[in-house]
């Protein structure tokens, strides 16, 4: 456990990402619409004050576009169901309005899929649940189509493996335990013999020295 001497506010909800060019852990918003922006250094959390910033919100997501150095925020509570795209360089939050955009939601899922460049967005809540699969590329959000995919569902988790080139998804709001894996192109189920018991709200990220996707909760 670590003491800092300063700390964001105690939340739920939020979204939180790597920003590898800074080295800095990125928090953003969460709790009963928060819009707060705190960076960790490894030692200490330091609260930035851009001028421009996304309005307060929770149950959105975040992911880390390496190509372009950028935490690309999408969607959320704010406190209706947003579908904003916005983006971090380290310094400022910029509002991006692409032509086309998935539809406000929350509670989805995303990841950056490094060898395609893209983030990879799937499905939420907007009322009910959803189970579409779109992609950023930094300027533009395109919806792709699979023969086969996940059931509609929120509350799942996504990780990107980076040493099999596929974009791992599991669980759902209904507290499925199903594994899937979107190449770019397609969606594979795939059907280990062991696998976590059912869950939904957890988180996943890849462990890229030891090649492994770290599920937890």
């Amino acid at each position: 456990k670590r003491t800092p001497a300063t700390s964001p506010a105690g939340r739920q909800a939020h979204a939180m990402v790597y920003d590898t060019v800074h080295q800095k852990v990125v928090l953003f918003g969460g709790g009963r619409n928060l819009s707060d922006t705190w960076e960790w250094d490894g030692n200490n959390w330091l609260q930035r004050m851009p001028a421009v910033s996304p309005g307060g919100r929770s149950e959105h997501k975040m992911a880390y576009d390496a190509a372009r150095q950028k935490v690309v925020l999408f969607g959320g509570y704010n406190p209706a169901i947003s579908n904003d795209t916005w983006e971090w360089d380290g310094n400022n939050w910029l509002r991006r309005t692409p032509v086309t955009s998935p539809s406000a939601r929350a509670n989805h899922a995303m990841a950056y899929d490094v060898a395609r460049q893209r983030v990879v967005l799937f499905g939420g809540y907007s009322g009910s649940a959803l189970n579409d699969t779109w992609e950023w590329d930094g300027n533009n959000w395109t919806q792709r189509f699979s023969a086969t995919k996940p059931s509609a569902r929120w509350g799942t988790a996504m990780a990107y493996d980076s040493v099999r080139w596929v974009t791992i998804l599991f669980g759902d709001n209904n507290g499925g335990n199903e594994t899937w894996e979107w190449d770019g192109n397609n969606w594979l189920q795939r059907m280990p013999a062991i696998s976590p018991s059912g869950r939904s709200e957890h988180e996943m990220a890849y462990d890229v020295s030891r090649q492994r996707v770290v599920l937890f909760s």
